[in-house]
């Protein structure tokens, strides 16, 4: 089962996409999770909305489960979103999709196509740190899935 990363906006700090590839390249088996970075849409903030969704839309499969990174979404602590990725990666029939939208948020279709919503804190954080944040959690879970000590 593959993990998709997909974003919104490509991270124009180099050395946060440096440390965003480095998490994800840790993560074992290699391959397993993959990253995608969508162009911010141009235009008014509607436009942008609607247009980076037509673009999201694109990269789903049918058979993908989509969750949506949002600030009202699911609470968990490391190890709870560990056992949430081993129960989906053994259950969804498609690819798990971890989807952080725009500046502006996502248009409704992307709302409603979304099977889940996570969130990473209440806080609001950049979308690079997002993705950072993200990348080390994801490296985190599978370190927690396999025993490794990376998780204390």
């Amino acid at each position: 089962m593959k993990i998709a990363v997909l974003a919104v906006g490509k991270p124009k700090d180099r050395r946060i996409a440096s440390l965003i590839e480095e998490y994800l390249i840790r993560i074992q088996p290699r391959g397993l999770v993959s990253l995608e970075c969508i162009p911010d849409g141009t235009g008014t903030s509607e436009v942008r909305v609607e247009r980076e969704g037509q673009e999201i839309l694109k990269r789903f499969r049918p058979r993908d489960r989509v969750i949506l990174l949002r600030e009202d979404g699911k609470e968990s602590d490391s190890t709870e979103f560990a056992r949430m990725l081993a129960r989906e990666m053994e259950t969804a029939p498609g690819r798990i999709v971890l989807l952080i939208g725009g500046p502006w948020g996502v248009s409704k279709s992307i709302q409603q196509r979304a099977d889940d919503s996570l969130s990473l804190s209440r806080m609001t954080f950049t979308h690079e740190m997002c993705l950072l944040f993200l990348a080390e959690q994801l490296y985190r879970a599978f370190s927690i899935l396999q025993g490794a000590g990376y998780h204390h």
